[in-house]
């Protein structure tokens, strides 16, 4: 990837690799998400409100919230602009977007997400009021690449069914000590019925962050159908939510 920065955004060119495409040739869900996990470090780090910034506090950041909408496929050896923007705070959340261009130069993907700061000695949710220590955080930008903020996924009232389980390994864990936020989506892919995730291509996601997932623990996968066709995926340890996303095919 190379840097090519606009004035109020940070964006990054890249070709689609070999190994972020799926058996058809297109950007997985998940490599969109993990472009995104990057940009969102790096664009934090280049605003001076990084992690390195936020480690004497015992802090770091963790998503919270995201939603993604997948324009059109994205394909093998297509040249993309990634780009990110810091929106603003709203409550305790951090907002940041995304945009991906796509090789016709209109946007192919767009996402937005919330972001929140978590103590690590208490792993909890830190109202990180230190950050005015360091900068005032004003919004690069207020362009939307979607306008409303992630939503809350609600599944009230839903038939769920057990689809799998996934045990935290090696593969999953970040620096943070936690299953990485991107994991959730590759372990609700896979559990999902083949002839769905092969044949279909996901169009909307919005996914909600709720409880980590450690090192050793056994995450259930439940699943539903939603009246509107969309496939809800929730991740369970114990009786305690992990997370919950929403995926919705065409």
């Amino acid at each position: 990837m190379t840097d090519s920065y606009l004035d109020d955004k940070f964006a990054q060119d890249f070709m689609v690799a070999c190994y972020q495409v799926d058996r058809r040739e297109i950007l997985r869900p998940s490599a969109f998400l993990d472009l995104a996990q990057y940009m969102a470090v790096y664009g934090a780090d280049c605003l001076n409100f990084g992690d390195e910034q936020l480690r004497p506090y015992d802090c770091t950041w963790v998503l919270a919230r995201q939603h993604v909408r997948f324009e059109r496929p994205v394909m093998h050896k297509e040249p993309c602009k990634i780009l990110t923007w810091h929106k603003g705070m709203q409550g305790l959340f951090f907002i940041r977007d995304y945009q991906l261009i796509g090789a016709d130069g209109m946007p192919a993907v767009n996402s937005t997400s919330s972001w929140v700061v978590m103590n690590l000695t208490e792993r909890r949710v830190d109202r990180a009021d230190f950050l005015t220590e360091f900068t005032s955080m004003p919004p690069q930008s207020t362009d939307n690449a979607i306008a409303e903020t992630a939503g809350k996924v609600v599944a009230r009232g839903l038939e769920f069914h057990l689809i799998g389980t996934h045990k935290v390994q090696f593969s999953d864990v970040d620096y943070n000590q936690h299953a990485n936020n991107v994991k959730y989506t590759v372990w609700a892919m896979d559990a999902l019925p083949e002839v769905l995730v092969n044949n279909m291509m996901v169009k909307d996601l919005t996914i909600n962050f709720n409880r980590e997932a450690r090192p050793g623990e056994t995450v259930e996968l439940w699943h539903a159908l939603a009246p509107d066709g969309a496939h809800i995926v929730e991740g369970r340890v114990e009786d305690h939510q992990v997370f919950i996303e929403r995926l919705l095919f065409a």
